[in-house]
């Protein structure tokens, strides 16, 4: 697996479950990441506002107080351009679909190719460094 140059890059983790965030911590920080993680919707919405500097959110799918669909929505409201990566074990078209109608940019299925994970971040923080 290459490694991702992420040592400029802030990334949000927004995911309930502390062993599902672990893993993604472990990957993140082998390439350098700068990590802030969130437990809910409700905190992704608040470490967002307090945090210009984050680059890529992770947003995972059904969590309490507030799910990954309902804050992806209120952060699309703020801001039309960070990258959201939704991340869920539910993988049908409709739960895709919804996801990307709520403004994920793109989405990943539980358990996590951390391959397909590294490209998906490589290729949306190329292309918003691009923009």
């Amino acid at each position: 697996m290459n490694k991702l140059d992420l040592s400029d890059r802030c990334i949000l983790v927004v995911e309930d479950e502390f062993s599902n965030y672990q893993l993604l911590e472990i990957i993140l920080r082998k390439n350098n990441a700068k990590i802030l993680w969130a437990k809910d919707g409700v905190e992704a919405i608040e470490i967002f506002d307090e945090t210009p500097c984050i680059d890529l959110i992770l947003m995972d799918i059904r969590m309490p107080r507030m799910n990954g669909i309902e804050a992806t929505k209120a952060i699309r409201l703020k801001n039309e351009h960070i990258p959201i990566i939704a991340q869920t074990a539910y993988t049908l078209d409709e739960d895709i679909q919804n996801t990307l109608k709520a403004g994920c940019n793109d989405h990943i299925s539980k358990p996590l190719d951390i391959g397909l994970l590294l490209l998906k971040i490589e290729t949306l923080l190329n292309r918003k460094s691009v923009n």
